[in-house]
């Protein structure tokens, strides 16, 4: 059996539980089943980094999800403003499965290499880019992060607000009675939330607590 080196991650939304999975080694079939026994439906891993480009492993965890039994499966884009739209946006809609039907989820690292009034135009060229490429896309944040990207709380587009948000707040509570004092980008809803810290301990991965 392929050993496994995993980040499960859960996130509040709506009754549901959900898992995010950070795939350094592709995920057998033994753990999705795993997953999917503690009534995980959703999982996401990175299909696309700044650093490595596109993630060769995706497809086989993907397939492996999809043989278990997991009936969602998203993927995160995770850039620093270095790559241009259209390459982000190709290589990742080639690397995903033909069948592939989840959220892409735009992640950013802490260091964006724009020039600040060159950073929320960037990002709204990533998302009509992909979209045209049939991408569904969403963004992934927290607010401290934001501020530090484009310096403003308040700084959004009409294209970024269009998109569902799954944001980063670690309370350990699950759900978004805490939005209103972490809110960002002219949101005025959340779809996902991160809520709990890294711990061990969930179908041996790292878990980050569950709704």
């Amino acid at each position: 059996m392929l050993k496994l080196s995993l980040i499960a991650i859960f996130f509040a939304l709506a009754s549901a539980n959900f898992a995010a999975i950070q795939a350094l080694k592709s995920a057998s079939v033994e753990t999705f089943e795993c997953y999917a026994q503690k009534n995980v439906s959703l999982v996401i891993s990175t299909v696309w980094d700044q650093i490595q480009g596109p993630i060769e492993l995706f497809n086989e965890s993907y397939t492996n999800a999809k043989t278990a039994g997991i009936p969602n499966y998203d993927a995160i884009i995770k850039m620093n403003g270095n790559s241009k739209p259209e390459d982000i946006c190709q290589q990742t809609a080639h690397a995903l499965p033909d069948d592939f039907n989840g959220t892409v989820w735009i992640s950013f690292y802490d260091v964006f290499s724009r020039d600040l009034e060159e950073r929320i135009p960037y990002v709204d060229s990533v998302i009509k880019t992909c979209q045209q490429h049939g991408l569904k896309m969403g963004i992934y944040s927290y607010q401290h992060l934001w501020m530090k990207l484009f310096y403003y709380q308040s700084a959004s587009s009409e294209t970024i607000r269009a998109l569902p948000l799954f944001y980063d707040n670690q309370d350990k509570n699950a759900n978004f009675d805490d939005f209103q004092q972490v809110q960002f980008g002219e949101w005025t809803a959340p779809t996902m939330k991160e809520y709990v810290g890294r711990t061990w301990g969930f179908c041996y991965t790292f878990l980050d607590g569950q709704a």
